[in-house]
């Protein structure tokens, strides 16, 4: 039988599903769309589990009881962050305030990548947390994302509209390039700047992970020295329910 496995972030939920370790199918969509539409690919097929990673809140964990009841799935693990799991040590005293996403992520790292490790979480906001080599978690930040910074800035400005406008290290020639290469430049020159303060301090190169919506737009202001990896909270998910099973 098939397990599902849920990462509910604040804009998008994304699904995995695998049996016996191999991915049968992926997808996600937006938190607007309902359960019963967004997972009605699951229709007559039964699952022995279902793990959840969700930052969202008690509402969903409530809706998504309500749609397995309904339809004979099993009930859904929410997993939590804990004080240790797969060699990863939680630096905050009270472990369950640590966001789920962030503690996921950072066990999908130190699980697949060595050494000192600057884990950033790019989507609504930008988090980043590092992990020493053993595994410990040393801290991190958050602040806001791209979208965040963006709406702040419609919201408390007059005639400012802000259309796409592609990423660039240049000077924008128009309000829309202005706005988001600022930002881009904001984001890009904090994570820079935050990694180099690390690795002066505790005399140690930095291996730089990118996770999130919008990471692959922020890697691309560290010329290939980042790895983008799109599913670290669904890797993290993974190897923790290995516990549970």
């Amino acid at each position: 039988m098939a397990q599902l496995y849920i990462d509910r972030g604040n804009t998008a939920l994304k699904w995995q599903l695998l049996e016996d370790d191999v991915l049968l199918d992926s997808g996600f969509f937006k938190n607007d769309i309902d359960l019963e539409t967004g997972l009605a690919f699951l229709t007559n097929k039964a699952l022995s589990h279902l793990f959840v990673a969700s930052v969202g809140s008690a509402n969903f964990q409530r809706q998504l009881l309500a749609w397995a009841e309904e339809k004979n799935q099993p009930k859904p693990v929410f997993v939590e962050s804990v004080r240790e799991s797969c060699g990863v040590l939680n630096a905050y005293q009270e472990a369950r305030q640590l966001g789920v996403d962030r503690w996921l992520a950072m066990i999908a790292a130190f699980n697949k990548y060595d050494g000192m490790l600057c884990i950033a979480d790019s989507g609504t906001a930008l988090t980043l947390d590092f992990l020493r080599g053993n595994g410990e978690h040393m801290g991190g930040f958050i602040v806001p994302g791209a979208e965040l910074m963006k709406n702040s800035l419609l919201q408390n400005t007059q005639k400012i509209h802000v259309d796409h406008a592609r990423q660039s290290d240049q000077l924008g020639q128009n309000t829309s390039e202005a706005v988001m290469f600022g930002i881009e430049q904001m984001l890009q020159i904090f994570v820079r700047e935050t990694m180099a303060e690390i690795e002066k301090k505790h005399s140690q190169e930095i291996t730089l992970v990118l996770t999130g919506g919008h990471s692959a737009r922020l890697a691309e202001g560290f010329l290939g020295n980042a790895h983008v990896e799109k599913n670290l909270v669904l890797d993290g998910l993974k190897l923790v329910s290995q516990s549970y099973k």
